[in-house]
């Protein structure tokens, strides 16, 4: 068969769905699977040490997809779904269609995934002390000599998930379990500029800590970890600018009113004055559709198919009030395909909106 039966456009293969959502795994876990066997096998020459080894991976897996689970389904109380769960070596990743903007319920959401690993190592707890006194491993070399120390190393690891995904930095679960919390007492913005300050000091720590005891991988997360804190805090700015403002913040009140039959020598001097898209106006002054910037560098491309703009424009405009916010303004432009959108109010035309005066007003707010 064809590689594209196989994989999505995120180079992933489709395992499996459950309570609707989809689990994927990204095509380089197979190159894990084959660097642990390889490992295994250059540890061990017993066969079935080095398959067991594998097994573990498996249930690693298995104890993170559960985790991402937990995200998921408490996602789907506050009416949040999830488009999939991935798999990739560096972990699982429940790909949420956005994030709650109260904060306590992102904070369930966040908890929820280390909950299932505090379940799952609690559960194993109970079970191995009460057959065998000792719940952890008893080795340091992950010798799975028998089942309940396959076990043990099971719980250890679940212990592990918990510990660390409650680190508090994003972009770990305890770092949105701190925004959340912070959230509640000082707002979004300023609580995730705070917990991501507190996240790049932990990376900070993380990275030095690894380089002086040699640990590439730990000071590999510092770095992750600090990259993600700053990424984090610009995310959460834009999307609170977004959701906040409104159209008339954003508008231009100056611009050209084409008519169908100007032409376009017109158009493309205006384009070389600054504007780059156009609303187009009947002769009572209604706007009937538009001009995109696309169509205005195909004429100047081609010089000698000089059209008026009755011949060649996009009937395809949608009028839009001024209270409207940015973030459904930008929404509705992708969805209807819409490079500018005329602001009404009282069936006047109050100025307009394109793409690049979006850019422009995020690019002036937070830089």
């Amino acid at each position: 068969m064809s590689r594209a039966k196989f994989f999505t456009n995120e180079g992933t293969i489709k395992l499996a769905t459950f309570f609707e959502i989809p689990v994927k795994v990204h095509w380089t876990f197979g190159l894990l699977l084959a660097f642990v066997m390889y490992s295994a096998f250059m540890d061990s020459a017993d066969w079935g040490q080095a398959m067991i080894f594998v097994g573990f991976v498996f249930v690693l897996f298995l104890c993170v997809i559960l985790h991402e689970y937990g995200h998921a389904i408490a996602a789907r109380k506050f009416g949040v779904k999830t488009k999939d769960i991935i798999l990739s070596p560096i972990g699982g990743v429940a790909r949420l269609n956005n994030m709650p903007s109260k904060p306590a319920q992102e904070l369930v959401i966040a908890i929820a995934g280390p909950f299932v690993n505090l379940v799952i190592f609690s559960t194993l707890t109970l079970i191995l002390w009460q057959f065998t006194g000792k719940i952890l491993p008893e080795n340091d070399g992950m010798q799975f000599q028998s089942p309940l120390e396959f076990l043990r190393w099971v719980n250890l690891l679940n212990m592990s998930l918990f510990v660390f995904n409650l680190i508090p930095a994003f972009p770990m679960d305890g770092g949105r379990v701190l925004r959340a919390l912070l959230a509640l007492k000082i707002g979004r913005v300023k609580a995730t500029h705070l917990a991501s300050v507190i996240g790049r000091i932990l990376a900070v720590g993380f990275i030095a800590y690894g380089v002086y005891s040699q640990n590439l991988i730990l000071s590999l997360i510092g770095l992750f970890i600090f990259m993600m804190a700053g990424k984090e805090y610009d995310q959460t700015k834009l999307s609170e600018l977004v959701q906040n403002s409104k159209a008339n913040e954003v508008m231009r009140n100056q611009f050209t009113k084409l008519q169908l039959h100007d032409g376009y020598p017109f158009v493309i001097q205006r384009y070389h004055d600054g504007e780059k898209n156009f609303v187009v106006f009947d002769i009572t002054g209604n706007p009937i559709g538009t001009l995109p910037e696309l169509f205005i560098k195909d004429a100047i491309d081609h010089p000698n198919d000089i059209l008026t703009i009755g011949e060649r424009f996009v009937s395809n405009t949608q009028n839009i009030s001024p209270d409207m916010v940015l973030d459904d303004i930008i929404s509705l432009m992708k969805v209807k395909g819409i490079a500018i959108l005329p602001v009404v109010s009282d069936g006047e035309v109050q100025g307009v909106i394109d793409r690049n005066d979006i850019e422009t007003f995020i690019r002036t707010k937070i830089g």
